[in-house]
């Protein structure tokens, strides 16, 4: 394996960037702050909420699992570029990253049409 390639530096930022949502979960449940890098389309306003409470009770736990799975993902594919060739668990997580990913997608979308 190639150790100075673009995709080692994309499993660092995904590793990173689970951290990165789970902090946002946590934000979100706990302030009721939406973090809108990671929840809202560009062009979002997010004062036009109409239930803050319940996009958050809806959202956080879906985002944890979107920054559980980036972690994990991140850290599985870290350990296949750097101490071990684990190829076959690696495309095993990496799929599930991707329906993770594309479920995330789909529940963002419901909840701006529910609470927007």
């Amino acid at each position: 394996m190639d150790y100075n390639s673009f995709f080692s530096f994309v499993d660092i930022i995904v590793f990173g960037g689970g951290f990165y949502a789970l902090y946002a979960a946590w934000m979100l449940k706990r302030e009721g702050k939406i973090n809108q890098t990671l929840m809202l389309f560009k062009d979002t306003d997010v004062n036009a909420c109409k239930d803050l409470q319940g996009f958050a009770n809806y959202m956080a736990p879906k985002l944890s699992a979107l920054g559980a799975a980036m972690i994990v993902y991140g850290g599985i594919s870290m350990l296949d570029t750097y101490v071990l060739d684990i190829d076959t668990l690696f495309f095993v997580v990496l799929g599930i990253f991707f329906l993770v990913l594309i479920w995330y997608a789909f529940a963002c979308r419901r909840a701006l049409s529910r609470y927007w």
